[in-house]
């Protein structure tokens, strides 16, 4: 598995519909891990792989550059239906708590 840049990672999560939140909930990685990630900044390799694969698992296929193209993403769960971005049921709610605005 080739490492996603930090702004593919990005795309991945928007393009199946995730918050930060969602995917700290069902992950496990603290959502400031995951900002880390997603900003390019120095993080524990572990972190950045186990990111990757829990996006691949949820339908997320990465393409690598090839033939003088940059980065794919692919979202395998709209093959058949359009709207449906990932294969979560339930997303535990967020322990974050909440402030008002």
């Amino acid at each position: 598995m080739e490492p996603a840049p930090s702004t593919i990672l990005k795309i991945a999560r928007d393009f199946l519909g995730l918050s930060q939140d969602d995917v700290e909930s069902v992950l496990g990685v603290s959502r400031k891990t995951i900002q880390r990630i997603e900003r390019g900044d120095s993080v524990v390799v572990h972190y950045v792989t186990s990111l990757q694969r829990f996006y691949e698992d949820q339908g997320i296929e990465f393409v690598p550059p090839a033939n003088g193209k940059g980065w794919g993403v692919f979202n395998a769960n709209t093959r058949d239906d359009p709207l449906s971005l990932n294969k979560l049921r339930n997303i535990p709610p967020s322990k974050r708590k909440k402030t008002p605005n």
